[in-house]
């Protein structure tokens, strides 16, 4: 599952499609495309503003795998049977729904951000780190994409690096090294930082 339709979801849905393997991908977002996002999400047309981001994309791939839900991801959230989350949302409320629900599932998620030059990208797995152990129980919110601005091509290098660590989690998943990797798009460059190799004491 994709939650979030936008310059990083949009990108990994089209990846996830390479993947034979793959019965199904759900693509959450209950936002509409806006003339502001045609710049940085080209799959995007003049024709589609207004209408519901996920439906418009699902029509644009062309692939009945790819399933539409117009809802927003939140506590009140009904998800469907799922192996992997892909967090391609911009805000905090929408990330600890998905992890709840990782946990319930007892599933990985990976979580993927961009905002300016920057970018972040981990798989969060059962019984490793979770989002409070890397941030803190109250992480600030900060400046979303829309508001902070975002370079296109930082984006697509998230969207291409959470695809990669999934690639990776699917080969060599029992023998797993948490990392945070991070994007440096202004110096064009990735690195990662070795997440602490112990059980996460706040999920159940």
């Amino acid at each position: 599952m994709v939650v979030g339709a936008g310059a990083i979801g949009s990108p990994l849905v089209r990846g996830l499609l390479w993947w034979p393997h793959l019965e199904r991908i759900w693509v959450a977002d209950n936002d509409r495309v806006e003339r502001s996002n045609l710049p940085r999400q080209p799959w995007y047309r003049v024709a589609d503003i207004g209408r519901e981001k996920s439906r418009a994309l699902a029509e644009a791939v062309g692939d009945d795998r790819v399933r539409p839900i117009t809802v927003a991801v939140d506590h009140d959230f009904t998800w469907p049977p799922v192996s992997l989350i892909f967090d391609a949302t911009d805000n905090w409320p929408a990330r600890a729904a998905i992890q709840r629900e990782a946990w319930r599932q007892q599933i990985p998620w990976i979580f993927a951000s961009a905002v300016r030059w920057e970018g972040q990208v981990a798989l969060l797995r059962p019984g490793g780190p979770c989002l409070e152990c890397l941030f803190g129980a109250h992480p600030t919110e900060g400046l979303r994409c829309f508001e902070a601005g975002v370079v296109s091509t930082v984006t697509l290098a998230v969207a291409g690096q959470a695809l990669a660590v999934a690639e990776a989690w699917e080969s060599r998943g029992h023998q797993w090294e948490d990392r945070l990797y991070l994007l440096d798009g202004r110096e064009g460059r990735v690195w990662w930082v070795r997440l602490p190799p112990k059980e996460c004491p706040h999920g159940s």
